[in-house]
C-alpha cells in the first residue's frame, strides 16, 4: 500500500483530498503547515508528497527543496491561485505536477495515481 503525505492549511482540502485517496486504498497521512509536515515526512517513508503553496511556517516550495535535498520522490504543488507556470518551470521548482485545489475528483485520484506508477514522464501543470 502506497503511503502519501498531503500538507496544507486548508483543513477542507486536507480533509477532502484525505478522503478521496483512502477511497482508492492509499494510507494517507496529514499535515495543516510545512514544519509539521516535514517532521511526519522525516519520520516515515512517504512514496508521494502533495502539498499547498501558501502556508505559513513553511511554504510548499521550501517543503519540496528540502525533500529534495534528501530523497527524490514524486511530488505535487497545489495552489489555490492562477499560477503562471509552464513545464519548465516546473522543473527548476523540483516537482511533478502543478495543480489548482478545484481540481476535480477524478482528475487528482489519476495525477496521483500516475505519479506514483512513475507515468508523468514531464513536469506537467493542471
Amino acid at each position: 500500500m502506497k503511503n502519501i503525505l498531503i500538507i496544507d492549511d486548508n483543513e477542507e482540502i486536507l480533509k477532502i483530498f484525505k478522503q478521496l485517496l483512502l477511497n482508492e486504498g492509499y494510507r494517507v497521512s496529514t499535515a495543516n503547515n510545512g514544519a509539521i509536515g516535514m517532521i511526519l515526512f522525516m519520520r516515515r517513508n512517504f512514496d508521494l508528497v502533495i502539498t499547498g503553496l501558501n502556508m505559513p511556517e513553511m511554504n510548499g516550495l521550501d517543503v519540496i527543496r528540502r525533500i529534495n535535498n534528501i530523497i527524490k520522490i514524486p511530488t505535487i504543488l497545489m495552489s489555490s491561485n492562477y499560477l503562471p507556470v509552464g513545464p519548465e518551470d516546473t522543473k527548476v521548482m523540483g516537482v511533478n505536477v502543478v495543480i489548482a485545489k478545484t481540481i476535480d475528483d477524478y482528475a487528482f485520484c489519476e495525477l496521483v495515481k500516475n505519479c506514483l506508477e512513475d507515468k508523468v514522464s514531464e513536469c506537467k501543470v493542471f
